[in-house]
């Protein structure tokens, strides 16, 4: 007998990798958009950072996404990974512009929308109060205060009083009650 003759054709195979391969880059684009949104919205960084005149403290703003938009706190202590929150802004109404150290280091100042000044006292990350370095004349304020520091005794600070948005400072001095 020979071999030779007409054979049944096998039986038509379906081709299930290219669903399966569709499927599996669907997803992954699901979970990239995912990622990336989640750290779009849930992101924070540090906005300022200043290091205490000693080096051996650091004081920054954190911003990060909230309900209201844009939130801001405030942080103290040795390092970045070792800071504590002091204060925490409310939402995009509040926003941190400078910050300044006493210089013997036993104090921080964060000037808040350009006009307050909040101090704290470094080590524990008491409130000592707030104080207006310049009076508001609206909301926003028509003027700034930059380039703020402390007097060597921390009892007063300075500042350059500007007009938002263009030149024109001028200097300014103010004392500042010490507890």
């Amino acid at each position: 007998m020979s071999a030779e003759g007409n054979l049944p054709a096998p039986p038509a195979r379906r081709n299930r990798g290219g669903g399966l391969v569709a499927a599996l880059i669907a997803a992954f684009v699901v979970a990239v958009a995912g990622f990336a949104g989640g750290f779009y919205l849930g992101a924070r960084r540090a906005v300022t950072v200043m290091e205490s005149p000693s080096r051996d403290a650091v004081a920054f703003v954190l911003e990060g996404r909230c309900a209201a938009g844009r939130c801001q706190s405030l942080w103290i202590g040795p390092d970045t990974k070792r800071a504590r929150r002091v204060q925490t802004l409310s939402g995009p109404g509040e926003q941190a512009d400078e910050i300044a150290w006493t210089p013997d280091g036993a104090r921080v100042g964060f000037v808040i929308n350009g006009y307050q000044l909040r101090l704290f006292e470094a080590r524990s990350g008491t409130s000592l109060g707030a104080v207006a370095i310049i009076d508001p004349d609206g909301f926003p304020s028509s003027r700034i205060a930059r380039g703020v520091t402390f007097s060597n005794n921390g009892a007063a600070v300075t500042y350059d009083d500007c007009p938002r948005g263009h030149s024109g400072c001028k200097p300014g001095v103010l004392a500042i009650k010490t507890p």
